[in-house]
């Protein structure tokens, strides 16, 4: 396909399957919600004490805080490795011309959970181990200027230093670029042709191939439409919170009284409603953008479509 019907084939999947594609990326977007919802004792006390005029001020972090973001982090990897599998088998048959159900989706992804798992985990040491060692580089550059901060070597340090620390930091960011793009299609080559994670990582590889530029430019497309999206959207619920804020003036509601803290929580609430939809959204979209793409690619590479599967019963 050519570039513009890769993407008319995107949007014919979104507008078909949205109520699908949409439910199934409900699941991590509700453990998301759930994870914020989890800090908001934390978060409130923040706003309390801003509230009571000591602005930048921080309660004390409590001892159960970092351990809820560990742990948190830690359910989220595991949920998303249920979900990303799940999404992408639909929007797979979807592309094929098979409409699956939500719980078939989640059924396909839970049958091989172990191998999605493993495949999410090669992913992330493949993007964080390198990461890791050039954020090593630039803390020990920057520990070097602060130590020979007021020395005669300062002024030398800083030369050399911070441009390598900058190019250091834009090649990370070009690093995680391109093994994003390398292992785009490893989750529906597993899926779809069954192979375990190092294989699929290989496969992903073998269909991205000479393709990088083309999918960053349509994964960067289908971004900036669901960019679009989500700002209007956030816009809206700026607006209205803004009129029931002047609503709130003309009825003289105080700062600190209870109708205040009900209408911020009211609007803090309807603020992450539409962020999880946004969310919602954005998965759908990029589930879609790339079963559409790995299957193109299968057709380029392979110089076969691949055969439609019959429907999980």
């Amino acid at each position: 396909m050519t570039f513009g019907q890769v993407l008319d084939r995107i949007y014919h999947l979104m507008r078909t399957h949205f109520l699908l594609f949409c439910g199934i990326a409900a699941v991590p977007a509700a453990a998301v919600l759930l994870f914020f919802a989890a800090m908001m004792p934390f978060m409130i006390g923040i706003f309390r004490m801003q509230l009571a005029g000591k602005a930048g001020a921080q309660p004390p972090m409590p001892a159960w805080f970092p351990l809820l973001v560990l742990v948190g982090e830690l359910v989220l990897i595991l949920i998303y490795a249920l979900y990303l599998p799940a999404s992408i088998y639909a929007s797979n048959q979807a592309d094929l011309g098979i409409t699956v159900t939500f719980r078939e989706a989640y059924g396909a992804a839970a049958g091989r959970y172990g191998r999605y798992l493993w495949l999410m985990v090669l992913c992330i040491l493949y993007l964080l181990a390198p990461i890791a060692a050039i954020a090593a580089l630039i803390f020990a550059g920057v520990a070097l200027l602060h130590h020979t901060a007021g020395t005669g070597a300062a002024e030398t340090c800083a030369y050399f230093l911070i441009p390598l620390l900058v190019l250091l930091y834009i090649g990370m960011l070009v690093y995680v670029i391109f093994i994003m793009l390398r292992f785009a299609l490893a989750y529906p080559a597993s899926v779809e042709e069954n192979l375990p994670a190092w294989t699929a990582l290989r496969r992903s590889a073998q269909l991205t191939r000479g393709a990088k530029g083309r999918i960053f430019l349509v994964m960067l497309v289908v971004y900036a439409v669901t960019y679009a999206v989500n700002l209007v959207c956030i816009a809206v619920v700026v607006a209205l919170a803004a009129l029931c804020a002047f609503g709130a003036m003309l009825a003289h509601v105080t700062q600190g009284s209870t109708a205040f803290f009900i209408l911020a929580g009211l609007g803090a609430l309807a603020y992450l409603l539409v962020i999880v939809a946004a969310v919602v959204f954005s998965y759908a979209a990029f589930s879609a953008a790339l079963a559409v793409l790995y299957h193109d690619q299968r057709l380029r590479k392979d110089g076969a479509a691949p055969p439609a599967p019959a429907a999980a019963g």
